[in-house]
């Protein structure tokens, strides 16, 4: 069974999340976008709608994702290895 680079996982989650982030935010003067930014100010503190938490709130959500998908990758090499030790 093939191992999970959990640097490129996490780096994959980081970039993808982030980009969402800042979509959210840049689209938040329509309806849609407004809640998606109520979210992340609930989710990120000290996040909130001003210039410069544009760039805060892709960084937050960054290394949140590349931290995220680091730990699942983690998690799943060590899952398979003892999956692969069983059999």
């Amino acid at each position: 069974m093939s191992n999970v680079d959990q640097r490129a996982l996490g780096l994959s989650a980081g970039i993808l999340w982030a980009t969402a982030v800042a979509l959210f935010e840049l689209f938040a003067g329509t309806e849609y976008g407004e809640r998606w930014r109520l979210l992340l100010e609930d989710i990120y503190p000290g996040y909130s709608r001003s210039p410069g938490d544009l760039v805060w709130g892709t960084v937050m959500g960054f290394v949140d994702a590349f931290v995220l998908g680091y730990l699942f990758g983690w998690l799943y090499n060590r899952l398979a290895e003892s999956e692969s030790e069983s059999e």
